[in-house]
């Protein structure tokens, strides 16, 4: 032990030594201009060069600099929302893009920043209240595929959990537009559009209401049909919601036989939507209505093999899909406590008929 620290008397007060380096205290949260500056020189004065770095007033010069850096970082996004707007509302300019043209820049630029800022509940109630669904109607006029799709994709994040977009989007008719476009819309358009469908829909009664009054339970069967798998995989997930929460459009797709496109799609390939038919074919399944049963037990579907080979794709091997190799264990635990029905054989019959004559 050192002589120093024989004559310290424990319990003491201590000091560093001279050579010894304190503990830089940390600068103060700045409250304004001068504040900022300050904070920034205290922050990083122990990487500063030896010298003097007492701060003095902050000259005119330095002042105007500072408040230019700080409104340059400051975004109006009121002008940037009308801007937009502006934009996208020009009717001669929208109708000017051509089918199969690359959106002009000033397009591009429009419908990216209004998904910038969209997905803020506030400002897509601002949007709406500056006349901003104004566009639509536009948009979805257009025959250049890549404007309808961005203007659905808008959309849905518009509505996306958000109760007053999605009664806006009902009361101006575009649930009524959206059905009509999904007849015709493809790839990753047709995407766009059920998704937008989906977000204005779910969660919101008065929509869903609508959407099944009109005919959309068979609009999104048909597009379980669709050669674009992000199509079928939003509609399968809508649907599965569908059956979930709203018995009318269940029974409804009962009585559109949705248990044969579901398997026949299960049976041909599998992708991400496979997951979501299974889930809709158990709910369908779960309470054992006697037309799914009858369905399902269809000898012409044979859907106690179609769901064995489906457990021995190699996808499912690991663990990775649980949910959906769970699905199809219980259905076929349904299915396996009921007979497929017998099928009259009409050719056969007709020709025993004719050799009785």
């Amino acid at each position: 032990m050192s002589q120093n620290n024989q004559n310290c008397i424990a319990g003491a007060l201590t000091f560093p030594s001279h050579n010894e380096v304190p503990t830089p205290s940390q600068p103060r949260q700045p409250r304004n201009l001068q504040g900022l500056l300050r904070f920034a020189m205290e922050a990083t004065k122990a990487e500063d060069a030896p010298g003097n770095s007492e701060l003095g007033p902050m000259d005119e010069q330095r002042r105007k600099f500072l408040e230019e850096a700080l409104k340059s970082l400051t975004v109006n996004v009121a002008e940037i929302l009308q801007n937009a707007i502006k934009v996208l509302s020009d009717t001669d300019k929208m109708k000017g893009i051509q089918l199969g043209e690359e959106l002009p820049e000033d397009v591009d630029v429009a419908f990216t920043n209004l998904l910038e800022y969209i997905d803020d509940i506030d400002i897509a109630n601002d949007f709406y209240k500056m006349g901003g669904f104004s566009i639509f109607p536009i948009c979805y006029g257009s025959e250049n595929e890549e404007v309808r799709s961005r203007a659905n994709q808008t959309l849905a994040e518009l509505c996306q959990n958000n109760p007053f977009c999605q009664a806006r989007t009902l009361e101006c008719g575009l649930l009524n537009v959206l059905l009509h476009l999904i007849s015709s819309e493809q790839g990753s358009g047709l995407a766009k559009c059920i998704l937008a469908i989906s977000c204005a829909c779910r969660e919101f009664e008065p929509a869903c209401r609508e959407l099944i009054s009109q005919g959309g339970c068979g609009a999104l069967a048909q597009a379980l049909r669709a050669s674009h798998p992000a199509a079928r995989t939003k509609a399968a997930f809508f649907i599965r919601y569908l059956c979930n929460h709203h018995p009318d459009a269940k029974e409804k797709f009962i009585e559109l036989n949705i248990v044969r496109t579901i398997i026949e799609q299960v049976k041909s390939s599998r992708d991400e939507t496979s997951e979501h038919l299974l889930g809709i074919l158990l709910n369908l399944l779960e309470t054992l209505e006697p037309a799914v049963l009858q369905q399902c037990t269809d000898p012409s579907l044979d859907l106690n093999n179609v769901l064995e080979a489906h457990l021995q794709h190699p996808d499912l091997s690991g663990d990775t899909y649980t949910e959906e190799k769970e699905y199809c264990q219980e259905i076929l635990k349904i299915i396996q406590n009921f007979p497929a029905r017998e099928v009259v054989n009409c050719e056969a019959d007709r020709y025993m008929s004719m050799l009785l004559v």
